[in-house]
C-alpha cells in the first residue's frame, strides 16, 4: 500500500469517529431535554392525584382593634387672666413667658403701701390686723378674770376675723398669684410700671388638663369622632396619658380641605407643655368576640371578598371550596369576617393562585401541616 493510500485511510477513519460522537451527543441532548419533560409531567400528574400544595390557618374568634394615629401642638384648656385689683405701681415681675407656675405661686408683686380704692392698703390692713389680734388676746385675759362679759369677747374674736379677712384681700391685692397650675403664656407688663385697676397684667394657660389642637384628612376624618379614646406616649421619657377627642369639626377648613379637632387629656405632672408638638393614638375601631382571618387569606372577587376553604369532599378528599365572604373592620394583619366562615374553618393563606374552586389540595403548611 503506498503512503498516499495510508494517509486515506487514516483520514477517513478520522472523519468516521467525529460523525459517530456528533450522533452520540445529539442522542444525549435529546435524552435529557425528553427526560426533563417527563420529570415535569410526573410533578403536574403528582399534584392532579394527590393535591396541589397548600398552607392554610384557622379562622379564629377574638377582638379586632384599630388605632389611627395623630400629631397636633399642646394648648392650655383655659387661659386665665392676672388682674390688678388697684390702682398701683408694679414692683416685681417674678415669672416670665413660658415658664412654668404652681397654684398659689406669686407671678407679679404690686406696691403694698398705696391706697386700695376698694379697702385700704396693705400696709394699714396689717397694722389693723395685728391691733385686733393684741385686743383680742387682752379681752381673752380679762375674760379669764370676769373683768368682761362673754359678748364682748365674741366681739372681739368677730374683729380679729374682720380684719384678717381684710389683709387676705389687701395681699392678695398686691401679690398676685397663679390660681391654677399653668405656663405663663403671656406678660404684659414690666416692673416699674403703672397698673391700672381692673387691667390684665399677665396670661396664664392652665395645664392641669390639657388639650392637642390637630387637624384630619379626609381618610382619618371618616372614623374620628367625638368621644374617642386617645392616647398620648412619649418614647424618649417614658411619659404618657389617656385622654378623649373633645371637639372634631363636621366640616373642613375651605383652603386646607382638612378637619379640625381637639384631644383632651389629664395633665397632672405638666408633662406636656403649651406648644409642644405632640403625637397621640385614637381608638377608631373595637370589636369584640370575631371571627377573624389573616389579611393574606383574602381574595378580590371584583364584586367582593372571597376565601378559600380546604373540607372534605363527598370522596373524603380534601378540596378548597370558594367562598363569598363578608369583611368588618380590617387592620394591616387581620380582617373581621361577619359572614361566610366559622371559627374553626381552615382557610388558605398561601397558595391561593394556584388553585381553583374544587381542586384536589394537599396541607403542607399552616395549622393542619403541623
Amino acid at each position: 500500500m503506498s503512503e498516499q493510500a495510508g494517509k486515506k485511510k487514516r483520514h477517513g477513519r478520522l472523519i468516521l469517529w467525529i460523525a459517530v460522537v456528533v450522533v452520540v451527543a445529539s442522542f444525549g441532548m435529546r435524552f435529557a431535554a425528553l427526560s426533563g419533560e417527563k420529570t415535569i409531567d410526573s410533578i403536574a400528574s403528582i399534584q392532579e392525584r394527590e393535591g396541589r400544595p397548600v398552607e392554610t390557618v384557622s379562622a379564629v374568634s377574638g377582638d379586632i382593634t384599630i388605632w389611627t394615629t395623630l400629631a397636633g401642638t399642646v394648648e392650655g384648656i383655659v387661659q386665665y387672666p392676672i388682674i390688678s385689683t388697684n390702682s398701683i405701681q408694679v414692683m416685681d415681675v417674678l415669672r416670665k413667658e413660658g415658664d412654668w407656675v404652681k397654684r398659689g405661686d406669686i407671678i407679679i408683686r404690686l406696691e403694698k403701701a398705696a391706697a386700695n380704692p376698694m379697702l385700704h392698703s396693705y400696709e394699714r390692713s396689717r397694722v389693723l390686723y395685728e391691733d385686733a389680734l393684741s385686743d383680742l388676746r387682752r379681752m381673752r385675759a380679762l375674760y379669764k378674770e370676769g373683768a368682761v362679759s362673754k359678748r364682748a369677747l365674741e366681739k372681739a374674736e368677730m374683729g380679729l376675723k374682720i380684719s384678717e379677712s381684710d389683709l387676705q384681700n389687701a395681699r392678695e391685692g398686691v401679690d398676685l398669684t397663679a390660681d391654677y397650675p399653668g405656663v405663663v403664656v403671656s406678660m404684659l407688663v414690666e416692673k416699674g410700671e403703672m397698673a391700672d385697676n381692673g387691667a390684665v397684667l399677665a396670661r396664664v394657660a392652665r395645664t392641669d388638663t390639657v388639650k392637642i389642637a390637630f387637624t384630619a384628612g379626609s381618610r382619618q376624618a371618616m372614623v374620628l369622632e367625638k368621644g374617642q379614646r386617645a392616647i398620648w406616649m412619649d418614647g424618649g421619657n417614658g411619659g404618657s396619658g389617656e385622654g378623649f377627642i373633645g371637639r372634631f369639626d363636621l366640616a373642613a377648613d375651605p383652603e386646607t380641605h382638612l378637619l379640625s379637632g381637639e384631644a383632651t387629656f389629664p395633665n397632672p405632672d405638666g408633662s406636656l407643655i403649651p406648644g409642644l408638638l405632640v403625637s397621640f393614638r385614637v381608638l377608631t375601631g373595637n370589636r369584640v368576640g370575631v371571627v377573624k382571618i389573616p389579611v393574606g387569606a383574602l381574595i378580590d372577587s371584583g364584586d367582593g371578598w372571597s376565601a378559600y376553604v380546604v373540607e372534605k369532599g363527598p370522596d373524603g378528599k380534601t378540596i378548597a371550596s370558594l367562598r363569598k365572604i363578608e369583611t368588618g373592620l380590617r387592620t394591616a394583619d387581620e380582617v373581621e369576617v361577619v359572614s361566610g366562615l366559622a371559627e374553626g374553618d381552615q382557610v388558605v393563606r398561601f397558595g391561593q393562585s394556584k388553585i381553583k374552586d374544587g381542586d384536589l389540595v394537599k396541607v403542607i403548611g399552616g395549622e393542619e401541616g403541623r
